[in-house]
């Protein structure tokens, strides 16, 4: 599979080449075992939203609440799927909510879309997922929890205070958006 997702020439950097290319090798299995991560590929792999230390605070499924140590990482599905379709991410979400039993996949892809448009930053509203949820006829609760389970969104973590303060300025509950997929998205409309 040729490694040209993001950048049109390629992944140049010699750490996210290695990242990427175990993220290849393990997406069958879902899970990069320790001994195959160093401190840099960690870091890439939790910056990129690639993969996840699987122990996190207080049993956490929240991104930001991962315990970042060497330890065994899991792929997301939907990072499995984008790894299965060469980067394809409008196949890769269909076929994931697809595999997953939703009657009309396509329109998580439209889904996907407007929530990677609607964005501020890498973060997006609860509120704005359930209304762009309304839009394709789908409840919001149910579409937030799908796209949970997937790994397209993470509950939003981090200093009270701080997200208190973009809560206000965004609307609440806060939810980070896989970067990976939403540079994958950009890109796609460029």
């Amino acid at each position: 599979m040729p490694l040209r997702c993001i950048d049109k020439d390629g992944l140049k950097d010699e750490t996210a080449l290695r990242g990427y290319r175990l993220i290849e090798k393990y997406s069958e299995k879902g899970f990069i075992p320790k001994e195959d991560i160093d401190e840099e590929l960690l870091l890439f792999f939790d910056s990129e939203k690639l993969a996840f230390p699987v122990n996190s605070q207080k049993d956490s499924l929240s991104w930001g609440m991962r315990i970042l140590t060497l330890q065994d990482l899991e792929i997301p599905y939907i990072i499995r799927e984008v790894v299965k379709t060469s980067c394809d991410w409008k196949k890769a979400v269909a076929d994931y909510f697809r595999k997953i039993g939703e009657k009309e996949p396509e329109n998580f892809v439209k889904i996907v879309g407007d929530l990677i448009f609607q964005r501020k930053g890498f973060l997006i509203s609860g509120d704005t997922i359930t209304s762009i949820a309304r839009k394709y006829g789908k409840d919001g609760g149910a579409v937030i929890a799908e796209l949970k389970g997937a790994g397209i969104i993470s509950p939003y973590s981090g200093c009270g205070r701080a997200v208190s303060k973009l809560e206000k300025i965004y609307g609440s509950p806060l939810y980070e958006i896989n970067r990976f997929l939403m540079k994958l998205v950009e890109k796609s409309f460029i």
